[in-house]
């Protein structure tokens, strides 16, 4: 149901555009050309940092309030029944069952609409996003410390050599087993607004908030569990996602 009205919602935002692209001319002439954006990304299949954004848009002269939009984004992608828990042995923590990381990398073009333009220092400038572009997914599989008899080996988990996590003691970061890690290829879309309240006209300040859709060539592989589990984890192929990036930057 909720993907359902975030839909429509982009929907009918798309078909105001015409009507809010009218009135952004209306509102006085945008005085910048280029616009250079760093930021940090929250979303719904993210921890507690969903990754960062780099952003780089360049003015249309034949439409002066619409930009063509380069980016670049690495994002982090959790399974959503991942659960951190604690080892009996050492008081480490480990996230049970867990195969691979996922790490995902995003080059992206598309267009900025500039629906409201604020004044010079003043008020609050409303644009929508329409990106799209290829996803480097990158699998790297996770590793733990595992008891194994009287020896501590740091091992990826396996489902069929690394079973029981009473045996676990602790677990490493994502640099660990970087050299293994495997790319699936996938594209992206996106769709979103931006707020920019910055009080200068050359530095900006604000938010974007958004849905990102994205589909890889097969399913990546996050969590896996023992014959024993009793049960499998479902592993995605397309995921989606509602975001927001709290972004700075600087216009010429």
């Amino acid at each position: 149901m909720k993907l359902k009205n975030t839909c429509f919602l982009i929907l009918f935002a798309l078909l105001q555009l015409p009507a809010f692209a009218q009135s952004a001319e209306s509102e006085g002439r945008i005085d910048y050309e280029k616009e250079f954006l760093a930021g940090v990304n929250f979303n719904t299949n993210g921890g507690l940092i969903g990754g960062f954004m780099l952003r780089y848009s360049r003015q249309l002269y034949e439409k002066k309030n619409q930009f063509h939009n380069f980016g670049f984004e690495v994002g982090i992608v959790k399974h959503p029944k991942e659960i951190r828990y604690a080892s009996q042995q050492s008081g480490g923590t480990f996230i049970a069952y867990k195969k691979n990381h996922l790490v995902v990398l995003r080059p992206t073009y598309g267009r900025e609409f500039v629906l409201f333009h604020k004044g010079n220092e003043d008020g609050v400038q409303l644009d929508f996003i329409l990106n799209a572009g290829l996803s480097f997914g990158v699998l790297t599989p996770y590793f733990i410390q595992y008891q194994q008899g009287t020896e501590t080996v740091l091992v990826p988990y396996d489902p069929v050599e690394t079973p029981d996590i009473n045996l676990v003691i602790n677990s490493s970061g994502y640099t660990t087993g970087l050299g293994q890690s495997k790319i699936v290829p996938g594209i992206h879309l996106r769709t979103g607004f931006s707020f920019e309240y910055g009080h200068f006209s050359n530095k900006v300040t604000g938010l974007e908030v958004g849905f990102l859709f994205e589909a890889f060539t097969k399913k990546m592989v996050m969590m896996e569990a023992p014959a024993s589990y009793g049960s499998s984890f479902h592993n995605n192929q397309f995921f989606s996602s509602i975001y927001l990036i709290i972004f700075y930057g600087g216009r010429k």
